[in-house]
């Protein structure tokens, strides 16, 4: 029970910064989610007057109480880009697209990273982290990161494959509700993944830890090879 809840308590700290976010992610996409869902059944200027409308009163309201007025304007300029997309082509489906070509780019680097050997989720470890970046590419930590990768390819690609079906069916409302619930929902739930798996290999790989390994780094090189050689005796005679 009391491992459980290490391990809860583990996560709910990898994720905190993401639950601080969360609400400014609404803020800025409910304007966007909402005047979709209208184009689809009302003309588009009433759907655009009721998005901006949701838009300003978010403005309005961050001004008044000093909050930040990021997450807003941001709203509102997705909105404007997607109004434009949508009287361009005449379809809100397209307005989309940019979720597809993202969702895209995110499965081509996992995979060119897999190719070159350096994983992706790698990278994104060492950007949130900044831990030494060759203690990623250390022969017992690597291949965690490597699966994990793997994951994140399985997950892209399924999502971008629907995603394309969706489109390519013409079913609007559903590839919306679908964006939606394959967004953030999911994500965390990838993410989780990804930490209780990647945890889990890296204890079973036996590889050192960010300290150890960081310790070890700061050694004179000769100190460093002398321990390195005891390690692998030690190793050999087990």
């Amino acid at each position: 029970m009391g491992l459980f809840s290490d391990k809860i308590r583990e996560i709910r700290e990898e994720f905190k910064e993401i639950a601080r976010g969360r609400y400014h992610s609404f803020e800025a996409l409910l304007p966007f989610v909402v005047f979709f869902i209208l184009a689809l059944v009302w003309r588009i200027d009433i759907a655009a007057g009721v998005a901006f409308t949701i838009g300003l009163l978010f403005l309005a309201r961050n001004l008044l109480r000093s909050r930040s007025l990021i997450p807003p304007l941001s709203g509102l300029l997705v909105l404007a880009i997607g109004i434009f997309a949508v009287y361009r082509s005449g379809r809100a489906g397209d307005v989309l697209l940019s979720n597809i070509g993202t969702n895209g780019l995110v499965l081509f680097l996992c995979l060119a990273s897999l190719v070159a050997g350096r994983p992706f989720v790698a990278w994104t470890s060492y950007f949130a982290r900044h831990y030494p970046l060759a203690w990623y590419w250390h022969p017992r930590v690597r291949p965690a990161y490597t699966e994990v990768t793997i994951l994140w390819v399985v997950f892209f690609g399924s999502r971008l494959f629907l995603q394309l079906l969706l489109l390519r069916s013409g079913r609007e409302a559903a590839l919306l509700v679908f964006s939606i619930l394959s967004g953030w929902p999911s994500v965390v739930g990838l993410l989780v993944a990804s930490y209780l798996y990647g945890t889990w290999r890296l204890r079973n790989l036996g590889g050192p830890s960010v300290e150890r390994y960081a310790e070890a780094a700061r050694l004179p090189s000769r100190t460093r090879r002398v321990i390195q050689t005891a390690v692998r005796r030690i190793e050999l005679s087990l």
